[in-house]
C-alpha cells in the first residue's frame, strides 16, 4: 500500500482542486486592472452609500411623478409608472442598505472608479442624449448589448441576442400590456428621409 494521495489545500472560498488553484491566478490580472482604474474602499460603506443613493433617487422620482396625472390601472396616465418604478427602487435600496448592514463583512475591500464604473456612466450618459433623438428600443437594445459585452464579458452574438429578447419582452410590457408607445425619435425619419433621395423611384 502506498501513501494516500495528496489533495491541494482548499482555496480561501472552501473550494479546491485545480479550479481553485488556479483561481487566484485568474482573479489577478482582475484586481490589477481594478486597481489601475480605482481606490479601494470598504464593501459594507459601498453598499450602504450606493443603496442610500437609490433611496434618495426613489423618493425624487416619486416626488416628481406625484405632480403629474396617475390614470387608472387599466389606462395609466404619465404619472403612474415612474411612481411605481421608484416604489420597486425605493424598496430594492432599502433591501441593499439592510443587506449590506448585516451580512457584508466590514473588512471586504471594492475599488471604487474602476474601468466598469466608468463604462456604465459613459454608456447611461449615451442613454440619456440618444434616447429621444433615436428610437428608444434601438437605445436601450444597444445599451445593453454594449453593457454585456464590455462589464459582463459576454460574447457578442450572445450580448446581440439577450438585448433583442430583452427588448421584445420591454415592447410587450409597455405595448401590449400598459398601452404606451415608447419614444420613436428622430432616426426614422432621417433614414426614411435619405432613401427617398437615393432611391426617388
Amino acid at each position: 500500500m502506498g501513501p494516500p494521495p495528496s489533495h491541494p489545500p482548499p482555496a480561501p472560498d472552501g473550494s479546491s482542486g485545480p479550479v481553485a488553484d488556479r483561481a487566484p491566478q485568474e482573479r489577478a490580472p482582475v484586481a490589477e486592472a481594478q486597481s489601475a482604474w480605482g481606490r479601494p474602499v470598504s464593501l459594507r460603506i459601498g453598499e450602504v452609500v450606493t443603496g442610500l443613493a437609490l433611496v434618495a433617487c426613489a423618493a425624487f422620482f416619486a416626488w416628481r411623478a406625484l405632480l403629474l396625472p396617475f390614470g387608472t390601472v387599466g389606462l395609466p396616465g404619465p404619472g403612474f409608472f415612474p411612481f411605481a418604478l421608484a416604489i420597486a427602487l425605493g424598496v430594492l435600496a432599502l433591501a441593499i442598505v439592510l443587506y449590506a448592514v448585516r451580512e457584508v463583512d466590514a473588512l471586504e475591500r471594492i475599488f471604487l472608479g474602476h474601468r466598469d464604473v466608468l463604462v456604465a456612466i459613459a454608456a447611461l450618459a449615451g442613454v440619456a442624449f440618444a434616447f429621444e433623438r433615436g428610437d428608444s428600443y434601438l437605445i436601450l437594445g444597444t445599451f445593453t448589448a454594449v453593457l454585456l459585452v464590455t462589464v459582463g464579458r459576454t460574447r457578442w452574438w450572445r450580448a446581440v441576442l439577450g438585448a433583442g429578447l430583452g427588448m421584445v419582452v420591454v415592447w410587450a410590457v409597455f405595448n401590449r400590456a400598459l398601452g404606451v408607445r415608447l419614444p420613436a425619435g428622430q432616426i426614422w425619419g432621417y433614414i426614411a428621409g435619405a432613401a427617398s433621395v437615393a432611391a426617388p423611384f
